[in-house]
């Protein structure tokens, strides 16, 4: 597979417990793809395009994805640390993350328009200016996670734990949200609850 041509789509293939970390497939072309077990980790997919593909069980800890296009991936049960989706090309994307664990991840400025987190651990990551509008945060564990100017409109929260959003810097009409985690959406306000 590493001495295919860059423009050469690779179509249909199942990649199963392959080391891709600190190697390059920049450029490449994956569609119809599954990715198990696969390690990417400070992998290079600067430029790649992935286009329906799922990874299962992948770990994509500091890889580079600078112009990378995910276009309809599925991510389940990976782990993906310190990624800058921001630098992701932003034509196409969409993406869904089912019981993955992401931290130190930078999603800010993408259109992310329900989008499902579900059942995953979200950890210190950064969402500025991303529109979350209808995202399903289904049971998905924010601790630490940095909402600012953000779309969460019809976004559901009601099983989530552990976030942080405030209500004046953030759009969360019509948002779910169950008590007594939607407690915290006082937070900003300064009051005193007795």
């Amino acid at each position: 597979m590493h001495n295919t041509p860059a423009a050469t789509p690779i179509e249909g293939q199942n990649f199963t417990s392959e080391d891709f970390s600190h190697t390059s497939i920049e450029g490449r072309f994956f569609t119809h793809c599954t990715f198990r077990g696969c390690n990417f980790s400070e992998a290079n997919l600067c430029n790649a395009k992935f286009c329906e593909v799922v990874f299962v069980g992948c770990n994509f800890s500091r890889a580079k994805v600078e112009g990378c296009r995910f276009h309809s991936v599925q991510f389940e049960d990976c782990k993906l640390e310190g990624i800058e989706f921001f630098k992701l090309d932003k034509t196409f994307f969409s993406v869904s993350f089912k019981n993955c664990l992401l931290r130190y991840c930078n999603f800010s400025d993408l259109n992310m328009k329900n989008t499902a987190f579900c059942k995953s651990k979200l950890t210190e990551n950064h969402f500025t200016h991303t529109c979350l509008a209808g995202a399903d945060f289904t049971e998905v564990d924010l601790s630490g996670t940095h909402f600012h100017h953000c779309d969460l409109s019809t976004a559901n929260l009601a099983t989530a734990t552990r976030y942080d959003i405030d209500p004046q810097t953030n759009i969360i009409k019509q948002a779910k949200f169950s008590f007594p985690e939607a407690m915290s959406l006082l937070k900003g306000f300064e009051i005193v609850l007795e």
